[in-house]
């Protein structure tokens, strides 16, 4: 004799704190664990499951909903292909991934479908506790909110969910217990000049050209000879990958006569090859080694040859991350023995300067800064203005 089938059991999926129910192999989400409602819907689908024969037609939630770790890794896919400049992933992708591994880390295994403003505004608890910087707590849970904005957008969760986490605004200057960020200073020339000798030629000249420009460091890295327009006696640089290229601002560069200087042995150098990097670090390489061949006083021992195929260095790129182009300044400062500084600081040094000669305006125009109201008639004004400045300094 057969042995009946027993009734499924209301069971309780500790994860998400929900009640489901087990009919056939598949789990039936039925609200929270314990509520009048869920009690409901389970004897409603019992009734519906022992009058069609034990079987069901079609279970309602039938699949287990998506879990927060789940949308957060399918997030990150997304964003290494989609947040890249010049073919290699940028920053943002990184600090995405800080924001995941903070979900991961409070709410991991919770569906994301009941992930509540609550559940952000205590994640925002943790990371301020931690001591974190206004301005990072509120850019991790823009990236938080970002996760839950491209699930809704791929119809992996309801629209709900991310309008719900709008409501959580960010912390406000002086009424929050999150400290403010120290503004980045400029650095000063004479550290500027003493760090330079310290520096492999090829960042020196970066650093040069960066400082007489106002550029930002992924401009002066992603340079190439075809980006140049040489046509006049300032050069115009207008790169097709910038900061704010995803708004649609343009971002014009000019050179004038001392950056033109610098410039000009390595666009010889490309020798017909417009779309190579200007600066590369495998350049930067072969200029060592071969400085180091000329100060080396015995021969290469075999034996220090079988070691270098044996145990290959990492392979240099053909152009320079921000990242590594800024380590180099900060082994040069650490080597001239003052304060280490960045590429952005060098930026703002050129802003003071040029905000102080010029006036604001002008330090707008050289620097780039994108301001919303700038109509095309005063477009056209501006980029003389800005030929004008660079003629003088540049």
């Amino acid at each position: 004799m057969a042995r009946p089938k027993s009734v499924p059991g209301y069971l309780h999926h500790k994860a998400s704190g929900r009640a489901f129910v087990r009919i056939n192999g598949t789990n039936i989400y039925l609200g929270p664990y314990k509520s009048k409602a869920s009690k409901q819907e389970y004897d409603r689908i019992l009734k519906e499951w022992i009058s069609n024969d034990r079987q069901l037609d079609q279970a309602p939630c039938s699949e287990e909903p998506a879990t927060v770790n789940e949308i957060c890794l399918s997030f990150i896919e997304h964003a290494k292909v989609y947040y890249r400049k010049n073919g290699a992933i940028t920053t943002e992708v990184g600090k995405i991934k800080v924001a995941c591994r903070l979900l991961f880390e409070h709410c991991g295994e919770l569906p994301a479908i009941d992930f509540s403003r609550q559940h952000l505004k205590e994640i925002r608890k943790t990371i301020v506790d931690r001591g974190w910087k206004r301005k990072t707590v509120n850019e991790r849970m823009g990236h938080v909110k970002r996760v839950f904005k491209w699930a809704a957008q791929e119809d992996l969760l309801p629209a709900s969910v991310y309008q719900e986490l709008l409501a959580v605004a960010g912390l406000k200057r002086g009424r929050s217990p999150s400290p403010e960020s120290k503004p980045v200073p400029p650095v000063s020339l004479k550290d500027f000049e003493m760090t330079l000798p310290f520096c492999p030629a090829i960042v020196a000249d970066m650093a040069r050209i960066q400082y007489l420009s106002g550029m930002r460091p992924g401009e002066i890295c992603g340079l190439r000879a075809c980006d140049i327009d040489r046509s006049e006696d300032v050069w115009e640089y207008i790169p097709e990958e910038h900061k704010t290229s995803h708004h649609d601002h343009q971002r014009t560069i000019w050179f004038g006569e001392r950056a033109q200087a610098i410039l000009t042995p390595y666009l010889i150098d490309c020798d017909g090859d417009y779309d190579k990097f200007l600066f590369s670090p495998q350049d930067s390489m072969r200029l060592t080694n071969v400085e180091k061949r000329k100060k080396r006083l015995s021969k290469v021992q075999p034996s220090q040859i079988c070691r270098a195929k044996e145990h290959p260095k990492k392979t240099p790129g053909v152009y320079y991350l921000v990242s590594s182009y800024r380590r180099a300044l900060y082994k040069g400062a650490k080597e001239a023995g003052v304060e280490q500084w960045s590429p952005n600081q060098l930026r703002h040094t050129r802003a003071t300067e040029i905000r102080k000669e010029f006036g604001l305006e002008a330090a707008q125009i050289v620097l780039g800064h994108a301001k919303a109201d700038v109509t095309q008639i005063y477009a056209e004004r501006d980029k003389q203005k800005g030929k004008e400045i660079i003629r003088k300094i540049g």
